[in-house]
């Protein structure tokens, strides 16, 4: 079953204690990045954690997993907050979307 951007619902998991707003900041970044695929989306996942080491440089960290179409696509970003990581990820998710665009129209 094929479904577009707009019927995947976005899989987020945040670890404990992590404020319940960020899963609703996860799904709309994701889901714009999702808005520029063309191709069938058969799931979306973002997953979030956080070290508990107070000392640890950019303590977050964002994984998003996503299948287009039977190819499945990984990122990964760190930050010092959920948001950063999310803003960044978002980001390498829409670099690796262009650079799958431009490989295969070539």
């Amino acid at each position: 079953m094929s479904r577009t951007h707009d019927e995947v619902e976005v899989n987020v998991q945040l670890p404990p204690g992590m404020e319940p707003q960020v899963q609703q900041y996860a799904r709309a970044k994701v889901t714009a990045v999702l808005g520029h695929t063309g191709r069938p989306v058969l799931f979306a996942r973002v997953r979030l954690d956080q070290t508990g080491n107070p000392a640890a440089v950019r303590p977050v960290t964002a994984r998003a997993e996503i299948d287009l179409n039977g190819q499945v696509m990984h990122a990964e970003a760190c930050a010092d907050t959920p948001y950063e990581a999310l803003d960044l990820l978002q980001d390498r998710l829409q670099t690796r979307l262009d650079r799958q665009h431009t490989h295969v129209h070539r």
